[in-house]
This record gives C-alpha cells, structure tokens and sequence, in this order.
C-alpha cells in the first residue's frame, strides 16, 4: 500500500497541537477580567406581511372616540399607545392621519383605493408619529372611512398595519365636516 504524503496544513496543526494545549493552564492565580456581554444587536427591520393585505392579522388594539371642540380623535391601539390616530382640527377643516414611528410615507390601503401620501413627523403625546394632513373634504377620507372590514397601513422601515373599519374614524372625520 502506497503512502500518501502529509499536506503541509496537517503537519502545521499537528505541530501547533502542544503549543496551543499547553496555553490551558493556568499560570497566574488573578482572577479572570471579567469580559463584557455583547452588544444587543441591532433591531431587525420589519418584515413586511405577505400575501393579499385582507388577509392579514389584524393590529392588536382597539378604536376610541374622544370628542373635542373643535379638536376631536378617533385612536386605534392600546390606551397608553395608539398605533393610528385619525384627528379632526374642525376650525382649520383638517384631518391629520398618524401613525405610529417615523417614516417618509404613509400608504393606506382600502377595499375600493389606495394611496401614498408624504409623511411628516409629529409629536403625539410625547410619541414619535409620521403624520399627514389632509383637506376634511378629500375624497379618501371616505375611501377610508367606509373600507369593507378593515384598512391596512404602509410605511417604509415600519411594521404593517391592519386596522379594523369601523365607526369611530368616520365620526371624527364627520366633525370635521360640521
């Protein structure tokens, strides 16, 4: 039986092997440095929904009015957290639609229309919100306001939306049209 010659990286860790074994004991009895933990890694972007957007779970949470002279909001999340707030400034006769964290669009989808609109940021209360503004006679006010079932909200670097259709966004956008 022929020999096979030993390749030169074999021989290098076969060498190597005392020198590292030898570096496991101890050699000094101080006490180890402690090493920092890692740092966290870096929040992932969020992951778009697949599929067609009726179908997807909708956003945990839920409406509430608040109504206001002349300032009135319909908000949609929890109650120290709204996700998406629609509010109606009667005497300037605009509604502003949020949502949470900043981005550069907002995209509302409904069951007849969709739209992009670009976004500002705004404070509300004391959290970050993309925001735009619209006439309270824009015609996608209604679009909004009368999707079958749910609407579902876009925004570049953010979480998807789905967010249930139901009255209270229509009453504020209504107030605004008094």
């Amino acid at each position: 039986m022929a020999s096979r010659p030993i390749d030169i990286r074999q021989l290098a860790a076969l060498l190597l092997l005392p020198l590292a074994l030898s570096g496991c004991t101890a050699t000094s009895s101080s006490p180890p440095v402690p090493v920092p933990p890692p740092a966290a890694p870096p929040p992932a972007a969020p992951v778009p929904h697949g599929g067609d957007w009726r179908d997807w779970p909708l956003t945990a949470g839920t409406w509430r009015y608040v109504p206001g002279t002349p300032v009135s909001t319909a908000r949609y999340g929890d109650p120290q957290a709204s996700q998406f707030v629609v509010q109606c400034d009667a005497t300037k006769r605009q509604v502003t639609i949020m949502r949470a964290g900043t981005s550069t669009q907002i995209e509302i989808i409904a069951s007849s229309r969709s739209a992009r609109f670009p976004a500002g940021h705004i404070l509300d209360r004391g959290a970050a919100m993309s925001a735009v503004v619209l006439s309270a006679n824009d015609g996608f006010l209604d679009v909004m306001a009368f999707s079958r079932g749910r609407i579902a909200v876009r925004s570049p670097g953010l979480p998807d939306l789905a967010i249930p259709a139901w009255a209270e966004p229509a009453r504020a956008i209504e107030d605004c049209r008094k």
